[in-house]
């Protein structure tokens, strides 16, 4: 018998990027698709908090939504056993790309390397004690100049009404009125007052502590636009 004949009739065996996908798909995790190498945590953060803080919790995003599961709560369990970060980010991934039949949220939120960003930046922030800090404490912020762009930029819309942006979030008071809320202080002090430390002073049927201070993420320029513009100056 030839040796070539031989080599033939020997089993092959499987290929490891098989083997790795077949583990993939039992996971229900998708494959990461082509584009930058490395993801972008800030960027992450930035399309996260614009795109999905309306309906999700994520204490480190300063985002408090509440149609949609708080993603500090779905993971801690898992993390705390020992669930590895990367598979976070492979999960959330995949929900993003394909969202599960009768949710609310919609597939296309974010695409291709934003979508990846932002699994990136759940996967690492996810019931992660602590707050951000060096760029991602400002990520999405330090572009922003004019008070709309903060104003989306920092996750407003998520939590508040507000009729020039509209938005509807009921977790923090309406902000279409503050002049009136300001009551005997000065509208301007009241709201960049709220803005800085917002637990000062929190309206009635509110809850203190669920608002993050925006002292050192703002810029005193920021500050300034973003009470400009709630005020409709």
């Amino acid at each position: 018998m030839s040796l070539a004949r031989t080599m033939r009739k020997r089993p092959r065996a499987p290929r490891p990027a098989l083997a790795l996908g077949a583990v993939l798909l039992v996971l229900g995790l998708a494959l990461p698709a082509c584009g930058r190498d490395e993801p972008d945590l800030s960027n992450g953060k930035a399309q996260f908090v614009e795109n999905c803080g309306q309906c999700h919790v994520l204490a480190r995003a300063g985002t408090a939504g509440t149609q949609g599961p708080s993603l500090d709560a779905a993971f801690q369990a898992a993390l705390a056993k020992g669930l590895d970060r990367d598979t976070v980010k492979g999960v959330v991934q995949d929900q993003i790309a394909h969202p599960r039949k009768g949710s609310v949220m919609q597939p296309g939120i974010v695409e291709g390397d934003d979508a990846k960003d932002v699994a990136a930046y759940v996967g690492y922030a996810a019931a992660r004690p602590g707050d951000d800090t060096g760029a991602l404490a400002t990520a999405g912020l330090a572009e922003a100049t004019t008070g709309e762009q903060i104003f989306t930029a920092a996750g407003c819309a998520g939590c508040h009404t507000f009729q020039p942006a509209g938005s509807t979030g009921n977790i923090g008071p309406d902000l279409d009125d503050l002049a009136s809320a300001a009551g005997d202080m000065p509208p301007e002090e009241f709201v960049r007052e709220s803005i800085l430390d917002p637990d000062a002073d929190v309206a009635q049927g509110f809850s203190a502590g669920v608002m993050p201070s925006f002292e050192g993420r703002l810029t005193d320029e920021q500050v300034q636009a973003l009470t400009e513009y709630l005020l409709g100056e």
